[in-house]
């Protein structure tokens, strides 16, 4: 009669009694109304709208820093920069002008080209954070995390290291797999962290423009997906699920804001910045005796020959390893001028090379040591390794780009 199997026919008279006693015995009533957070909810996490969404978050997030620290870098920098004319008259070209001007560029370089775009950076990530965008975040970039060999909960890892490298490795204690953890720790490092970020901001921005600086960080994200999926194809499990707890939208507080940028903008003062005070002043005393110019002979090969550098950047190089900023601040250093000079002595090219080449070095001393803590030896030199070999063939590739 019906044309159909015998199964298919008894179902699908079962269904429509079942739907038939249902309808007779049962009143649907609409559910509660969706409130004004659920409803932005919607927006923020929707299929097309959230990734615009995502994306204007971070481009405002981008631009913010940049329109802040830009004039406050250039305000900063010309009392400095009088005092150092001001000491060369005093103090002549001795041992004791080294020392102090060392120390005096090391103060400078934290005060008035880290801390204008360190101290906005962690405000607006505090901030997103207190609202709950960042797991909205994790949620949205989780389909594309799934694609270069990870899942979304790695996002919130990867927030983190925009911050610093040491917490956001730590925070891979969070991924249940292995796998993930190492893949995760092994990306870490190529992330802008804060200190990264303010090179990339105090030379790619400040002297090119801020499109530039953008284009820079969308370059690190492609290399980022490229990355994960090569070292992915080294391990045959693939990534598991993801149970995402998202938190409700909250207004901030701003008081919750301001003891988070404080606590972290301690850490910095009290660690980082003499780092740079010391960095600086030890750099003076090699440079008096002529120190560096052993280091920047042995390093030539690779940074005159190979990168196209001034020869005098190699000794920033090792004292990048100790903090990120200490390569900026050293470079100024190196070349003898001040930062409203800079570009009198290098070109747009080798200022391009020089960013690309610190960017993915070896992470800092810090970010090694947590490393081999928290994953393990192996990793921690396998991780050195590649930010080694990453750094030198991208700049290599850069370089020759911007030649043709």
């Amino acid at each position: 009669m019906h044309n159909a199997p015998a199964y298919e026919v008894i179902a699908a008279e079962r269904h429509h009694l079942a739907l038939k006693i249902f309808e007779e015995t049962s009143q649907v009533k609409r559910g509660a109304k969706l409130g004004v957070l659920e409803k932005i909810d919607d927006v923020i996490m929707h299929p097309f709208l959230g990734y615009l969404i995502l994306i204007a978050v971070f481009f405002s997030f981008f631009f913010a820093i940049f329109k802040i620290g830009g004039p406050l870098e250039e305000l900063l920098l010309g009392p400095f920069s009088h005092f150092r004319q001001f000491l060369s008259l005093e103090l002549g070209s001795g041992g004791l002008y080294y020392v102090v001007d060392g120390f005096v560029q090391g103060l400078g370089g934290g005060l008035a080209i880290v801390l204008p775009y360190f101290i906005p950076l962690l405000f607006l990530m505090s901030l997103l954070e207190d609202i709950g965008y960042l797991a909205r975040a994790s949620f949205l970039m989780d389909t594309f995390m799934h694609r270069i060999g990870l899942h979304g909960k790695s996002v919130s890892s990867f927030i983190l290291g925009f911050g610093c490298s040491v917490p956001a490795i730590v925070s891979t204690r969070i991924l249940e797999s292995r796998r993930d953890r190492i893949i995760t720790a092994l990306l870490i490092p190529f992330i802008p962290c804060s200190a990264r970020t303010t090179i990339i901001m105090a030379l790619v921005a400040f002297y090119l423009g801020p499109l530039w600086a953008l284009g820079f960080y969308i370059c690190i994200l492609i290399i980022l997906g490229v990355l994960s999926r090569i070292i992915s194809l080294f391990f045959e499990t693939p990534s598991p699920g993801l149970i995402l707890e998202i938190p409700t939208l909250k207004i901030p507080s701003l008081t919750n804001i301001m003891k988070k940028t404080y606590f972290q903008l301690k850490s910095f003062i009290l660690f980082a910045w003499p780092v740079l005070i010391i960095g600086s002043v030890i750099l003076g005393l090699m440079q008096f005796f002529n120190l560096d110019h052993v280091i920047n002979i042995i390093l030539s090969p690779l940074v005159e020959k190979g990168l196209g550098l001034p020869p005098g950047l190699g000794v920033t190089l090792i004292f990048g390893f100790l903090r990120k900023e200490l390569s900026l601040i050293m470079m100024l250093q190196s070349l003898g001028v001040g930062y409203q000079d800079l570009m009198t002595v290098i070109t747009q090219q080798q200022l391009i090379v020089f960013t690309v080449f610190v960017s993915f070095f070896i992470p800092c001393l810090s970010t090694v040591a947590i490393m081999w803590k928290e994953i393990g030896k192996k990793i921690a030199m396998i991780s050195i390794g590649l930010n080694i070999s990453v750094a030198i063939i991208l700049s290599l590739l850069v370089r020759l780009i911007l030649s043709v």
